[in-house]
């Protein structure tokens, strides 16, 4: 058997589309037809990269170093928003396009865009309601879906 069939480092330096979910029915998005319907043949993805990549390996490294810098004493609270901040600022470099998300009336880029579309929302905790950032990383972290063993959708 071929096991470089299981390299995930080689594999996340390739994007993998991941259809983007209602962040508060956890449904999948599509964009809509001429009539302003959802059209099942154009759903709304993000491209990312895998975080075992080089470039995932770099956002994580550079987010650890960032938050070992921060002055806060032990026991300090850390806001949700911090929170969130951070996993944008680690999962941002992953983004490396986007199919039928539009900013506005025109089509989000990468990387323009990335951060705007990443902070649409802060995390939540709620269970089936997943903010873009954590679609992502959750995504980025998924060896399945960066293999391509029929997880990526």
């Amino acid at each position: 058997m071929d096991f470089s069939q299981f390299d995930s480092r080689a594999a996340s330096d390739k994007p993998r589309a991941l259809h983007l979910k209602n962040p508060g029915t956890g449904k999948p998005i599509f964009d809509t037809d001429d009539k302003g319907k959802p059209d099942p043949a154009k759903p709304c993805r993000v491209l990312v990269l895998g975080i075992e990549g080089g470039v995932g390996q770099k956002a994580v490294l550079d987010s650890q170093r960032a938050r070992m810098k921060e002055e806060r004493a032990p026991g300090d609270p850390v806001a949700v928003s911090e929170i969130h901040a951070n996993i944008v600022k680690e999962v941002a470099p992953l983004i490396v396009g986007f199919e039928n998300v539009n900013r506005g009336d025109q089509p989000a880029k990468a990387p323009d865009d990335v951060e705007w579309f990443l902070s649409l929302q802060l995390i939540s905790g709620t269970r089936g309601q997943k903010s873009f950032a954590e679609q992502v990383r959750d995504f980025a972290t998924d060896r399945a879906a960066i293999l391509g063993n029929g997880k990526a959708s």
